[in-house]
């Protein structure tokens, strides 16, 4: 992800974490199952169970991104191997009764992998097309590029995402809401 678009995401990401759902804090995160760039945000419910929602850019220098939910009662970060995962969320919650678990949040809704794409990928044919495709963008045309995925990432995460974990912290029957 381009420098400029990475940190126009974590700024405007962690803006309406910390607006929207106060209860998820930034945590760092030394795990080797958390990769770097990626930002994690943990919701404590008690000692041991912690909520998890996770921004993870593209590692593969896609101008993309997707969040990640999941939780652990270990309180840690959940060290669950690759991601996606292939136990995928069920309309059941028969994955509730696993300790750590972390997915994709587009997997409650689909079973394709869908990522918000802030500018998409074209491969540059031409050196002035390489060239333009180096040139830094302002804040002003990062921020027209980055902001309306930003949103359409939390609608579907307050809309999806949280009662999901909510129903997660019901099931384990911790007194927080997630």
């Amino acid at each position: 992800m381009r420098k400029e678009f990475s940190k126009a995401l974590r700024t405007s990401f962690s803006k309406k974490m910390q607006t929207l759902v106060p209860q998820f804090h930034p945590e760092k995160v030394t795990s080797s199952y958390c990769w770097p760039g990626e930002r994690a945000f943990c919701n404590r419910i008690d000692e041991s169970l912690c909520c998890w929602i996770v921004l993870s850019p593209s590692p593969k220098d896609y101008d993309e991104f997707t969040l990640l939910l999941g939780w652990s009662i270990y309180g840690k970060y959940p060290e669950t191997g690759v991601v996606p995962l292939l136990n995928l969320p069920t309309p059941d919650h028969k994955e509730f009764a696993q300790p750590e678990y972390l997915m994709r949040l587009p997997q409650l809704w689909t079973e394709s992998d869908p990522w918000w794409v802030i500018k998409p990928f074209t491969v540059a044919l031409t050196s002035a097309q390489l060239q333009a495709s180096l040139t830094p963008l302002t804040q002003a045309e990062t921020e027209v590029l980055v902001l309306p995925q930003v949103e359409a990432a939390f609608g579907k995460l307050l809309e999806v995402g949280l009662p999901y974990l909510a129903k997660y912290v019901a099931f384990r029957g911790g007194a927080g809401a997630a």
